[in-house]
């Protein structure tokens, strides 16, 4: 009787006997129809079976379960990254859509530095011009600062569809500091907590496991 080995399928654990000189070939699952690679013979031992493809009786795998501890600091990335990319948003438009309005909230915050003693001692002149190019500085400074800030909210938001989706593992850490560094234009307490929230989540041996990792 030629010799043949017990072989568990890797798709639904089902043994099948397998003949010696089938070993490295591909075979049948007699159980689930699945198609797999059947180990080969080592120094150490048989190697383990390679699932090639699922057969149409194959048990489906177990969903996995939501961790509610994960997607707690999820949502809060999300609600963080949506309120930025409103915030941010309307500041754009008002930037590029609306010139006088930027310039006045430039020219109130050149006069609050004034309020708090910045140049003191200058003419009405030198005082008149000085205030103007502080404004322009201020206005072509937001048209940098602000589109970055609004992309860093659209981060903040995507990291928390990362999470929920259980997907992109590095790229949810990114959004969680990202969160951490308050670039999103929301208070720091919600961006802070949800951000280092998810950080320690994802540092989690059950977190990595629900990435796949």
């Amino acid at each position: 009787m030629p010799e043949t080995e017990i072989i568990g399928c890797p798709a639904c654990q089902h043994l099948v006997r397998v003949p010696g000189d089938w070993l490295g070939t591909e075979v049948q699952c007699p159980e689930c129809k699945a198609r797999f690679r059947a180990p080969v013979r080592e120094p150490g031992g048989l190697t383990d079976a390679v699932l090639l493809s699922r057969g149409d009786a194959a048990p489906d795998a177990p969903a996995k379960k939501p961790d509610a501890l994960l997607l707690v600091p999820s949502f809060g990335l999300l609600l963080c990254g949506v309120a930025g990319a409103l915030v941010n948003g309307f500041l754009l438009f008002v930037l590029f859509g609306d010139p006088a309005q930027a310039r006045e909230w430039a020219g109130k915050q050149v006069a609050a530095l004034r309020q708090m003693g910045f140049g003191e001692g200058d003419t009405p002149e030198e005082q008149a011009a000085k205030d103007a190019e502080r404004t322009g500085g201020i206005v072509r400074q937001l048209k940098t600062v602000i589109p970055a800030a609004f992309a860093v909210s659209a981060l903040v938001f995507w990291g928390g569809v990362s999470m929920v989706r259980r997907r992109h593992y590095r790229f949810a850490q990114v959004a969680c500091v990202l969160a951490c560094l308050n670039v999103a234009h929301l208070c720091c307490v919600p961006g802070a907590v949800a951000g280092i929230w998810g950080l320690l989540m994802l540092g989690s041996a059950e977190a990595r496991e629900h990435f796949g990792k």
